[in-house]
């Protein structure tokens, strides 16, 4: 019985570590799943990235805005055709923006995710999502063409 016991215990150990670091998501774990849901059901996945947030009557008020929204720009944009990874930057290593464009058939959405990490896990601190790419594209080549004229 000890032999089984003392062979048991180590795998139990590792079972337990595993388990711990499969837990452990980062924010492009979190990301991936925000959009795996979103292309099924996006109010679900507001649902999903909002769920370790307590819950009090501004934030739930402030989820429900986020949605209402949402609905608008999907309903406005077409067929949703995937995502990409814009751009991603973190302030040390606990401090994450990851900014995604989403392809619809008549514009893109860009959802830029900040993520925080007070302690141990990762949890989302800001959401945001807007389709005002085309203006920041132009004003970027606007800045491009001084910067050649001097």
């Amino acid at each position: 019985m000890k032999k089984i016991l003392l062979t048991l215990c180590p795998l139990l150990l590792f079972i337990c570590v595993a388990k711990a670091q499969v837990q452990e998501q980062n924010p492009t774990d979190l990301s991936k799943k925000f959009f795996e849901i979103y292309a099924a059901k996006p109010m679900d996945a507001i649902d999903y990235l909002f769920s370790d947030v307590k819950k009090i009557r501004q934030v739930n008020d402030d989820i429900t805005a986020i949605k209402k929204n949402l609905k608008m720009t999907i309903d406005q944009g077409g067929v949703n055709n995937g995502y990409e990874l814009i751009t991603e930057k973190n302030i040390g290593n606990n401090f994450k923006l990851q900014s995604y464009m989403v392809k619809y058939d008549k514009q893109p959405v860009r959802f830029i995710f900040i993520y925080y990490r007070p302690k141990d896990a990762w949890k989302i601190y800001t959401f945001q999502f807007n389709t005002n790419m085309d203006e920041e594209l132009t004003s970027a080549a606007t800045v491009d063409q001084l910067k050649e004229n001097k």
